[in-house]
């Protein structure tokens, strides 16, 4: 079935439980795709990168271990070779998938993951690191650093308008930096890779997205420390949907234990078969959260007008 295929068919269907969570397994399975061979490309080219680098200095290198690097630089090449056609092929579909589908993808279950994955690639190509892909001849393993940043970008602006991806790109701790859409922005105008209205799109969706995680620093600093037994055991934030998983006993927040289960259908606490309509609504431990984040506020409002 071609990707055209599942999107008409997607749409015809109505939206019960079980046709949500196929398509909710489908995208989980295209971002291990994604992340995947994104992963594995650009590991080919930092040794690749390393290796040239070594032979290129290997004046009294012992022939054997000469031999060895050479050999092992060959299978890089190969491997990255390979990697990069698979890679303009997954990132084809997921721009294809964003444009048709872009609702679908801001599901709790997925969205979080899709931003950490577009963040962690982007500072991977524009990042202080982005030096260690620089490889001679990129084009004959299919590499175009600037394309594949341009593919980047155009997902951002086909989920730029959803709300959810806005504030799951804001809250990722890992990746998530506004000089790199800045310096994103600077490549697309410099290779003209972009139109004019498209930069603006991009540019304006970078200042939203700054805005949203310097309003989400302001609230968790507002919040102050927050007591262990609000927080989630496995992501250590703040639960805002806590529920029970019913064979460990274990509360973990509702996005934390759907994420888990797209690829392992078990308690990751006791590995015990589990299923999401086993869980259960932890509705003290939400009227606790909700307590707490109230009487913070309270505080807060207390020192303003003090």
């Amino acid at each position: 079935m071609s990707p055209l295929d599942v999107i008409h068919r997607y749409r015809k269907l109505t939206f019960s439980s079980t046709n949500t969570e196929f398509f909710v397994r489908f995208v989980n399975l295209l971002l291990n795709d994604v992340t995947y061979v994104l992963d594995e490309s650009f590991n080919s080219f930092i040794k690749i990168h390393e290796l040239t680098k070594e032979l290129a200095h290997a004046e009294g290198m012992d022939e054997t271990l000469r031999k060895e690097k050479t050999e092992h630089l060959e299978d890089q090449k190969g491997r990255a070779k390979s990697y990069m056609g698979l890679t303009t092929e997954t990132i084809s579909m997921l721009k294809l998938f964003t444009e048709a589908l872009a609702t679908s993808f801001t599901m709790p279950e997925i969205v979080q993951r899709l931003a950490d994955m577009l963040d962690y690639n982007v500072e991977a190509l524009v990042g202080p690191k982005r030096r260690n892909l620089v490889v001679e001849a990129p084009e004959q393993y299919g590499f175009n650093p600037k394309l594949l940043l341009s593919d980047l970008f155009d997902v951002y602006l086909n989920l730029g308008k959803k709300e959810p991806f806005r504030l799951a790109v804001a809250r990722d701790g890992r990746s998530y930096k506004h000089s790199n859409f800045q310096e994103t922005i600077r490549l697309m105008q410099t290779y003209a890779l972009k139109s004019k209205e498209e930069i603006e799109t991009f540019s304006k969706l970078a200042d939203d997205i700054a805005a949203v995680h310097a309003a989400d620093q302001q609230s968790e600093e507002d919040l102050g420390e927050i007591p262990d037994e609000l927080l989630d055991p496995i992501m250590g934030s703040l639960m805002l949907d806590p529920v029970l998983l019913p064979s460990s006993k274990q509360v973990v927040d509702r996005s934390t234990i759907r994420s888990h289960l797209l690829s392992d259908p078990t308690d990751p606490f006791n590995r015990v078969p589990l299923k999401m309509e086993d869980v259960l609504a932890a509705q003290e431990k939400k009227k606790e959260i909700d307590d707490f984040i109230a009487a913070r506020k309270a505080e807060k409002m207390d020192t303003s007008s003090g």
